[in-house]
């Protein structure tokens, strides 16, 4: 415990120390570069000009935008006043890979929101998925904070490597104090990426395309990397989709391992029934042959207020470990249908597997529904080998006896290193 919170103050201290930099004199606001005639060539023209400091001031209407395209810009601060909008322009975004904008290898760069409205217009972005509000691409030492970002074609946030360059990620990345929300296909993406601070976040209403989740983590391929990824004290709700989505299929066990941490963090009525993708609060996946090492851990985190359950995986025993520390997950399962826990083999048709991989300590599950608490589901054909490496303890509270682990297809006398206790207390006690 000690050193996971050690770990946790490091991660932060790295990430926040590259912005001890001061906002000197030279600074300039917008308005000052020929703004009225082309309010985004100003823009583009003060952040490549020698002043260090950019001010985006406030005007009698919003700022209205095209695509804006940083590529190797250093060392600059950037202050929105406070009760700015900056909005895109109608029909000015035609290509699916246009950004509000994008940040392109850039280094040192700060961006103090004070509250600032960044607005795209989703219904008109029909095809596509990458229309980003703000895309950070092969970046170190970005801090952005106090802004929101509603409407955007794709990710309210992106953050990746290069993409034409294998093994390049984005490093120090800390966002504060983000409101991201009615993006069309996840509120923030994260691709390749270490030391990421996301702090006092929300994430909400993603509805367009899927996967319609509040955050997804989901590497391009086996070079990419997730390490020392953290979320605290965020909100994580309403989504499309679950409010956290793991989907990890694409890196492999010669990956760098992974290293995500969600800290005191609130996940809350996620998932549509309309959306196709399986229905849960957060959703674990990885590659079923060859998956990734690492770990993922919750700690003291609220799940609640949900009909589905607290998560569903996929994720083979092998890959990296999931762990719940100081959690509780109550007011879940309303609809009736899934469990709390749903644990699926990777594959119904063929190969042999073995799920699993989780630790809970100290977590309280609360529902009222009569669904099994947890459900191992294999197949006719037993491609589920065994349950693998699971172990804590966990209490149940519920207004009904229910099963505590139900098997489907699937015989118990298989598990391996299972050591999980389940004390069931009545609701009224």
């Amino acid at each position: 415990m000690k050193n996971i919170r050690t770990k946790l103050v490091l991660t932060i201290y790295m990430i926040i120390c590259p912005f001890s930099f001061a906002i000197i004199a030279q600074s300039a606001k917008i308005s000052t570069f020929d703004f009225t005639e082309n309010p985004s060539n100003a823009i583009r023209k003060a952040i490549k000009s020698d002043y260090d400091t950019i001010i985006i001031n406030k005007q009698f209407k919003p700022w209205v935008i095209q695509p804006i395209h940083f590529q190797n810009i250093i060392n600059k601060v950037i202050i929105i006043e406070k009760g700015v909008e900056i909005h895109a322009i109608n029909g000015g975004f035609g290509k699916s890979g246009d950004c509000l904008f994008k940040f392109d290898s850039c280094r040192n760069i700060e961006i103090i929101g004070n509250g600032a409205q960044l607005k795209m217009n989703k219904k008109e972005y029909t095809k596509g998925e990458w229309r980003h509000g703000i895309s950070i691409r092969n970046c170190k030492d970005i801090k952005i904070t106090d802004i929101s970002i509603e409407g955007s074609g794709g990710d309210g946030v992106y953050i990746s490597g290069n993409s034409s360059i294998k093994g390049t990620y984005s490093e120090n990345i800390s966002i504060n104090r983000l409101i991201s929300f009615n993006n069309k296909r996840q509120g923030l993406s994260i691709i390749s990426a270490k030391n990421v601070l996301i702090n006092k976040c929300v994430f909400k209403e993603t509805l367009g395309t899927l996967p319609g989740a509040g955050i997804d983590l989901e590497p391009n391929n086996k070079f990419d990397r997730l390490e020392s990824i953290v979320f605290l004290d965020c909100i994580f709700e309403d989504n499309d989709h679950a409010g956290i989505l793991l989907a990890l299929h694409k890196l492999e066990a010669s990956s760098k391992p992974i290293s995500v941490e969600f800290v005191k963090c609130l996940i809350r009525n996620n998932h549509n029934e309309t959306n196709k993708y399986v229905a849960s609060e957060i959703v674990f996946g990885a590659n079923k042959v060859s998956p990734v090492k690492g770990s993922v851990i919750f700690d003291n985190c609220l799940i609640e207020n949900s009909k589905w359950g607290m998560f569903f995986s996929r994720k083979v025993a092998q890959s990296y470990t999931v762990t719940f520390r100081d959690c509780t997950a109550r007011n879940i399962c309303k609809n009736n249908t899934y469990p709390a826990i749903l644990l699926e083999v990777p594959d119904y048709f063929e190969g042999s597997y073995d799920l699993g991989g989780y630790v809970f300590d100290n977590v309280l599950i609360e529902y009222e529904t009569k669904v099994p608490t947890i459900m191992i589901r294999g197949s006719r054909i037993n491609t589920l080998k065994s349950l693998s490496n699971v172990s804590g303890n966990l209490t149940l509270k519920t207004f009904n006896k229910v099963d505590k682990v139900a098997f489907i297809q699937y015989d118990p006398m298989n598990n391996v290193m299972v050591d999980l206790q389940i004390n069931n207390i009545p609701i009224n006690q």
